[in-house]
């Protein structure tokens, strides 16, 4: 073995080319290092230093503290920490964090065989309270459809809800009836009700403002029309205003007789009251008894003038009072008709 020792000393530019002697010793003054020789290679070989930027080229590392280091493409291969794998080493240490998990409803355990971690979520389920009722249950972070429910009895008008409103409604009483029960629904009410004389209907004016009826009780202070008439059975149907007398097939039938003391009447237009209404039968007529109604009356007849049955068919005269008798008065005229003519005039009605 050489006992020489030679020493050297240049730059790393100068230690760059320099290949030296087998064994040669120099110092790089730029990296403050030692550098030994082979006489072959050009920049020897480099000895590390503390705080220098070194390249390792074949190093084994035993157990090395790396403080900060900058590893530029290095290659490993099969590294170990501590004689495991480095690979194993790190999944072993983050395995060993989540080991102790301790966060509610979620779990976390490292799997050795594959190097993973597992985490588990614990199902849950979504409650509704209040005026709703409702429940989920979300079973692996999977989908779930909560339905809810309105309580019943629980819903304040004006208070909590909004839009329309899920309405029910009904009528009471005859004749008249609606519902719903609907949201946004409308309260129909529909009713019976007619002007005719119908049973068991609500009774309501027609256009002219009239309805019928049947038998009613009430109290009346003012009529409409003028007389008081009564229903008789007659020969046949006769026109308002007609004379007629007792007698013929029927009750009553047409005067064709002068004077007649068998005087019935006058055929009413419209009677204010009239008597024996619910008479049935081919022919009935309303026969006034009293007050004003129109009557044909051949003239000559002045206002006042007594009035009797006449020889033309239902058809009154001024009486001649050398034919009086008792029972033939029919009324006095309240209007004027010529000598030769034949008019309807208004006669007031009564036993005079």
């Amino acid at each position: 073995m050489p006992t020489i020792l030679q020493f050297r000393r240049g730059t790393t530019a100068q230690n760059g080319n320099y290949a030296g002697s087998n064994g040669e010793i120099t110092v790089d003054t730029d990296k403050k290092t030692i550098v030994v020789h082979d006489g072959a290679t050009a920049g020897g070989s480099p000895m590390v230093t503390e705080t220098s930027t070194q390249t390792l080229t074949n190093k084994t590392l035993t157990s090395p503290t790396l403080t900060s280091p900058t590893l530029t493409s290095p290659n490993l291969t099969t590294p170990t920490i501590g004689g495991t794998a480095i690979d194993e080493y790190i999944a072993d240490t983050i395995g060993a964090m989540v080991s102790g998990n301790t966060e509610s409803g979620i779990a976390v355990t490292y799997d050795d065989t594959d190097n993973t971690l597992d985490f588990d979520v614990g199902d849950f389920t979504i409650t509704l309270a209040g005026d709703l009722s409702g429940s989920a249950t979300v079973t692996n972070l999977a989908s779930a459809t909560l339905t809810a429910t309105i309580v019943a009895n629980s819903v304040d008008l004006g208070t909590d809800t909004t839009g329309n409103y899920v309405a029910s409604g009904a009528t009471s009483g005859n004749g008249i009836s609606g519902s719903v029960s609907s949201e946004g629904g409308t309260f129909t009410v529909t009713s019976n009700a007619t002007s005719a004389n119908t049973a068991n209907t609500i009774v309501y004016r027609d256009a002219s403002g009239d309805f019928s009826a049947g038998v009613m009780t009430a109290t009346s202070t003012s009529a409409r029309y003028a007389d008081l008439a009564e229903r008789y059975q007659a020969d046949a149907q006769y026109a308002p205003g007609t004379v007629l007398v007792f007698g013929g097939d029927q009750e009553v039938t047409v005067s064709t007789k002068s004077h007649d003391p068998a005087v019935a009447g006058i055929v009413s237009t419209d009677p204010a009251y009239l008597m024996n209404s619910a008479l049935t039968g081919t022919n009935t007529v309303a026969i006034a008894l009293t007050g004003r109604v129109p009557c044909m009356v051949k003239g000559p007849v002045a206002k006042g003038s007594v009035l009797v049955t006449g020889e033309d068919a239902g058809v009154a005269q001024a009486i001649d009072y050398n034919k009086f008798f008792p029972g033939v008065v029919l009324g006095k005229s309240m209007g004027v008709v010529a000598e030769g003519e034949t008019n309807l005039i208004e006669v007031a009605v009564g036993r005079f």
